[in-house]
């Protein structure tokens, strides 16, 4: 007796109604990944502004990814606190808790004793900018922050920005794309290193 071979046929309906279902569980699966990779990977977030020249220019823009572990000196932060600044605060994170900086009348910015290497600042016209007294120390769960344009960045130096909770910290910048759609990697600094 010979065996009969099974054809597999597919048995869904390829008509209107089946294809729009087709489509609106594609668009729907598509949502809920786009959903869980921005809100648990990635965001891109857009730069304004000229606080952080000549590092970030207006209309560049950086990939954020969260902070699983805690902030680093050097780190570009994106702030989501709310102050008078329009929109995300795109800054450099100078002191993180427990830190004392110090920002002397030569414009250096001093944390803990040491003097940083602020090879990315624009201008260190640093001192007398703010209404901070100094040295300040870094209160628990927060992180200090300064642009590296000193002359325009509205940043930690003032009390009405203040210095900003862990919970206020979108990410940390890892990758620029500026507007010729040229992409930077290593564009953070650690200052305390030599």
């Amino acid at each position: 007796m010979k065996k009969e071979k099974k054809e597999n046929k597919d048995v869904r309906n390829y008509g209107f109604t089946g294809i729009l279902m087709d489509t609106v569980s594609i668009v729907v699966t598509s949502i809920a990944l786009l959903t869980i990779v921005f809100t648990f990977g990635f965001r891109m977030v857009g730069v304004d502004g000229d606080s952080m020249l000549d590092t970030l220019q207006t209309d560049d823009y950086v990939l954020v990814t969260p902070y699983y572990t805690a902030p680093q000196y050097g780190d570009i932060a994106i702030c989501t606190k709310e102050t008078a600044a329009r929109g995300a605060l795109v800054k450099r994170v100078i002191g993180v808790a427990g830190d004392v900086v110090d920002i002397r009348e030569d414009d250096s910015v001093y944390v803990n004793g040491v003097k940083l290497d602020e090879t990315y600042a624009r201008t260190l016209n640093t001192h007398g900018k703010g209404d901070r007294e100094y040295p300040v120390t870094v209160p628990d769960g927060c992180v200090m922050l300064m642009g590296d344009n000193r002359e325009v960045s509205w940043d930690s130096r003032y009390t009405s920005i203040g210095f900003i909770e862990m919970d206020h910290l979108l990410g940390k910048a890892q990758l620029r794309l500026n507007a010729d759609w040229n992409i930077y990697k290593n564009f953070t600094h650690d200052a305390t290193k030599d």
